[in-house]
């Protein structure tokens, strides 16, 4: 077990924290005498990075549910590291908390900490990213999500390039699951376009590191036509360096990633902008129904198996974004 588990931020600080951007449906937080009354109740979103706008999306989903059930609240960030991650999670379940709604950076690295929760009786819902350990899941197939993600960029290569480019890939390596996102990627190009060259996959799921990856990579490879993010934060750094570069009007180079956050949409609504695609995973309604599940199994009892629910995927196109201007 880490050191971090028996350090940190006290359950005093998760108290005092819990009505912080959230509804007050009481005075005392804790684990509830009477669970079936959602008033009685208090839930902790950890999100794995609230830097990170589709993660951010999801805490609002979280706050709305719990606001509108008149549950007590708090969010956690935390930071990409999994011990503060681990941490967090823990004193939250220690300081009384019903339920913990997570976005997790390391499921596995979770399961002691979710087993001990789940034997007080505390629900634990994921959203994207899994954790073995969760009582239940609203789950992404990150594989799935890699290759619509790149299935716009192969339809626009094909129409535009004649089939042929040169590619960076920008992953989000940080988080076990999300490997097989940029694996998702990567297979996907690789088969559809066997005349494409991948000169790169770096880590880079924040707009700072996109920007400064591609930066690199357009001094490395001035011929670089396209980045494909493994989630609009990445896609939006990369835009940032090509308009940086005099190029985010080229017509010959293109930008695609996932997350459909508000921030992609503008800048793929600029026209003749590179930004030419995303995926929408609908952020928002998968916090709000992380709170509902909760709910229900707190009501219901925990489950003996972890319930699952799928988030859905939506390509979105630039077209349909200028379309809605």
């Amino acid at each position: 077990m880490h050191k971090s588990l028996v350090q940190g931020v006290g359950t005093a600080v998760i108290a005092v924290m819990l009505l912080a951007g959230c509804s007050a449906g009481g005075t005392d937080a804790g684990q509830s005498d009477s669970p079936t009354d959602s008033s009685n109740l208090s839930m902790a979103f950890s999100g794995s990075e609230l830097a990170n706008p589709w993660v951010s999306t999801v805490k609002d989903g979280f706050e709305a549910a719990c606001k509108d059930n008149n549950i007590r609240c708090t969010t956690l960030n935390a930071g990409s590291d999994v011990d503060k991650q681990v941490t967090d999670v823990q004193n939250a379940i220690n300081g009384g908390q019903n339920a913990i709604i997570m976005n997790p950076v390391d499921g596995t690295a979770l399961e002691s900490v979710l087993t001990a929760g789940k034997e007080k009786g505390v629900a634990s819902i994921t959203v994207a990213q899994t954790a073995d350990a969760s009582t239940g899941s609203i789950y992404l197939d990150d594989a799935a999500y890699g290759e619509m993600i790149a299935e716009n960029a192969v339809q626009w290569i094909k129409e535009e390039l004649g089939g042929k480019g040169t590619v960076a890939i920008l992953g989000e390596e940080n988080i076990e699951s999300s490997i097989a996102r940029g694996d998702g990627i990567e297979e996907t190009i690789k088969r559809e376009l066997p005349d494409v060259k991948i000169v790169a996959r770096q880590h880079a799921n924040t707009p700072d590191l996109g920007l400064s990856v591609t930066q690199n990579l357009l001094l490395q490879y001035p011929d670089l036509n396209v980045i494909v993010a493994a989630n609009d934060s990445g896609g939006i750094g990369a835009y940032q360096a090509f308009e940086n570069s005099g190029l985010a009007t080229d017509p010959q180079r293109g930008i695609f990633s996932g997350d459909k956050t508000d921030e992609a949409i503008k800048y793929m609504s600029i026209p003749d902008s590179i930004y030419r695609g995303t995926v929408d995973l609908q952020p928002y309604n998968a916090g709000y129904a992380a709170v509902e599940m909760a709910l229900q199994q707190l009501k219901d009892g925990l489950p003996a198996e972890q319930e699952r629910q799928q988030l859905e995927m939506t390509p979105f196109t630039q077209e349909e974004a200028l379309a809605t201007k």
